[in-house]
């Protein structure tokens, strides 16, 4: 008799990408029959033509210390070939702009772009990961729980809550100054390292003590605890963005289905709901996923060793009568108790994951109501 033990482990397929979610969350808030009726959404937005938004990017790139290079243009007009392009609000929210810190703005940055140092703890200053120090914040280690909020430095380490003030600001001066496309793409960009600082990795360096690969503690064991971290990071945003899509009681979609957050500017509470996560979804993974992740031969931000997420959230559990259990062989009893362990580890996971996605739909909602309620359904707005 063969369980669905290890089963979910599928070597040659593609690269996991980090917390890639963030496209898929705005799809789901925008189905969401309450959101819809919103005016603002069928608003018209004027955008630049190319040689105007690459200028303006560029002026961008040079105040918020972002690479101009790897910022997409969207328009598709060039200057002076006609009327310029309109887009009502709902369509440029389809455009995938909340992906765009992940594309390479934040990577490969000068010394000055990190006063403080945060990237010889968060990813290096070169490559994707150097991106790291902008989209987490370890906020430090908290001595009335010291094993739970385990981290290196003892200090805060990470700019995102700065990164987050800093563009909610900037956005706020395009829409005064009569500016609603630029001013939606920086709001955009705010709400991705909102939602960045919803996922406990990003909060908390070791969610669970298992995860440490501790049989290498004499030797390794800082840069295979690394590597091992990775590979449970990139499992979680894995299996989650799977939840975000799927679409009955497995995953979460009814989750992002709410209100639109009221407190929306005191996000910085919202670490802490994070924080408290960071916990039972680490030992929910480890229930998943055991020691897997740990080995040197799994590299998920590599794209070495991945999983069928689809495969793992469809994992079905076996219905035996208790004489048919007491028949098993020794390997199938195993197998049984493992299968019961992942089925449990995902039951949880999707729990906590409610919780953080619910959190990220209404803030998400409250951002964009108090952003772009002056909008009115007929507005052509925009420069």
């Amino acid at each position: 008799m063969r369980f669905f033990a290890g089963a979910f482990l599928f070597f040659g397929m593609g690269p996991a990408f980090a917390w890639n979610i963030h496209q898929n969350v705005v799809n789901r808030v925008l189905q969401d029959s309450e959101f819809a009726s919103r005016n603002y959404l069928s608003a018209r937005i004027s955008l630049p033509c190319q040689e105007e938004e690459k200028k303006e990017i560029e002026a961008l790139a040079s105040k918020i210390q972002i690479r101009a290079d790897a910022v997409p243009l969207l328009s598709k007009k060039k200057c002076g070939s006609g009327k310029p392009e309109a887009l009502s609000v709902l369509e440029v929210l389809k455009l995938g702009i909340i992906d765009e810190p992940d594309h390479g703005m934040d990577q490969d940055l000068p010394d000055s772009a990190d006063p403080e140092g945060y990237r010889k703890w968060m990813g290096g200053t070169t490559g994707p990961t150097s991106q790291g120090f902008r989209h987490m914040v370890f906020p430090g280690i908290e001595w009335s729980s010291p094993i739970r909020t385990l981290q290196i430095p003892f200090k805060r380490a990470g700019a995102a809550p700065d990164r987050i003030e800093f563009l909610g600001e900037a956005s706020r001066d395009y829409f005064k100054a009569g500016n609603p496309f630029f001013g939606l793409r920086l709001l955009l960009w705010r709400e991705h390292f909102i939602q960045d600082l919803l996922q406990p990795f990003h909060v908390t360096q070791v969610p669970d003590a298992s995860m440490l690969p501790w049989k290498e503690l004499l030797s390794g064991f800082v840069r295979q605890s690394t590597h091992a971290i990775a590979n449970y990071h990139y499992a979680y945003e894995g299996i989650a963005d799977e939840m975000v899509k799927a679409p009955d009681e497995r995953g979460v979609q009814e989750c992002l289905a709410g209100q639109a957050a009221k407190n929306f500017e005191g996000w910085v509470s919202h670490i802490g709901l994070s924080r408290t996560k960071a916990a039972p979804i680490g030992s929910a993974l480890y229930l998943v996923f055991g020691d897997y992740l740990k080995s040197k031969s799994v590299d998920l931000p590599q794209g070495v060793g991945q999983i069928d997420y689809y495969e793992l959230l469809n994992a079905r559990e076996f219905a035996l009568e208790e004489e048919d259990r007491k028949v098993l062989s020794s390997k199938d009893k195993q197998d049984l108790k493992r299968n019961e362990q992942i089925l449990f580890g995902l039951k949880e996971l999707r729990t906590h994951t409610c919780e953080l996605m619910r959190e990220a739909g209404n803030l998400f909602r409250g951002s964009l109501d108090q952003a772009l309620q002056e909008l009115s359904a007929t507005s052509k707005t925009g420069k």
